[in-house]
């Protein structure tokens, strides 16, 4: 007989979840792209005062680098309850946005399967 394997076999969702994330982080960086347009472009072919454009571009940079990050590197968390909980975190972000809801409702379906957590030892 072959040894069996103490790890859980990897399910598919985890697969998908890491297609998420890089899709997000990409996302992300690209508003973190659009922050530096706003940062140095002329405010006024964007309709906004000096101050708005700079304070608008400051926070799409703070916020596409420190996400953009995150989600680059959820996928190689450890198998950790931690990473599991981050996981579902990171799902939950993308139901703010109608444009993610297709991909983040079976997504969050999926990984909160039985086979998943004991996947990342969460239960």
């Amino acid at each position: 007989m072959y040894p069996q394997s103490s790890e859980p076999q990897k399910p598919t969702v985890v697969k998908w979840y890491a297609i998420y994330c890089y899709a997000m982080a990409l996302m992300y960086l690209v508003c973190a792209f659009m922050g530096l347009v706003f940062l140095f472009g002329d405010p006024a072919e964007m309709e906004m005062d000096a101050v708005g454009a700079k304070f608008m571009g400051a926070l799409l940079i703070l916020m596409g680098l420190g996400f953009g990050a995150l989600y680059g590197a959820a996928p190689s968390m450890p198998l950790k309850k931690w990473a599991w909980v981050v996981g579902i975190v990171l799902i939950c972000f993308g139901l703010t946005s109608a444009c993610c809801l297709p991909a983040a409702i079976p997504l969050l379906i999926w990984w909160l399967k039985p086979e998943t957590k004991a996947y990342y030892n969460a239960g």
